[in-house]
């Protein structure tokens, strides 16, 4: 019975995202921050926590926007709140919906099924990894959900990257509309760099644990 109501409050919060998405654009989030610039970052940061289970959300176009609408500080300064709120919830909403229907999501990320033997004996440092590799932030947080990672080990591997992958988010949003600027090609190419990452990296780490399983 758990898993049947379980079952029907996801599909109803993936329905009210689907008939909410056609309604949101660029201009009127703007109108709406122009009105309301009190309430404008506290709803950013709200949106920022629950998009965890907001599955239509991406956490770097987010953090984009967040760069373009409200500035490069004020918005990582957004960001990395609504950032470490929405890590707690996408942890435990893995714990809470179960392992089978998350590890669904997961298994779709081949990043993280390359790196995911290695993780078994190195939770924090695999964690750390795919923060700065750009693996989508809550795919990251519902693999840790249902990994048997400890709660503390994930979370602080998550909060070390968390500020400076913000605000090189939110500056890149800040430059978007000048794609010719220094400031726009630099933070294009780090990016492009963090991205490469798990390609470089996950080679050595297979060889690297291969003597300690056989020894």
């Amino acid at each position: 019975m758990g898993s049947i109501i379980k079952i029907i409050i996801v599909a109803s919060i993936i329905l009210l995202c689907i008939l909410a998405y056609p309604h949101v654009n660029h201009q009127m989030i703007q109108d709406f921050i122009k009105e309301n610039k009190t309430a404008a970052p506290l709803i950013f940061i709200a949106l920022c926590t629950i998009k965890a289970v907001l599955f239509f959300l991406p956490s770097m176009g987010l953090t984009i926007v967040a760069g373009a609408l409200f500035g490069t500080v004020l918005g990582t300064i957004y960001v990395v709140i609504g950032g470490a709120l929405s890590t707690l919830v996408g942890f435990y909403f893995a714990r809470w919906v179960g392992q089978n229907a998350v590890e669904w999501l997961v298994q779709r990320n081949r990043r993280i099924r390359q790196i995911e033997e290695w993780s078994k004996e190195n939770g924090s440092k695999a964690v750390l990894l795919m923060r700065l590799s750009n693996v989508p932030w809550d795919v990251v947080s519902y693999w840790a959900g249902i990994s048997g990672i400890r709660f503390r080990d994930f979370y602080i591997a998550s909060l070390i990257p968390l500020v400076p992958v913000s605000f090189l988010y939110t500056y890149f949003g800040s430059k978007i509309f000048a794609p010719t600027s220094a400031g726009f090609i630099i933070s294009l190419c780090i990016i492009i760099l963090m991205g490469s990452l798990p390609y470089i990296k996950v080679p050595n780490i297979k060889v690297s644990i291969r003597p300690k399983a056989n020894g």
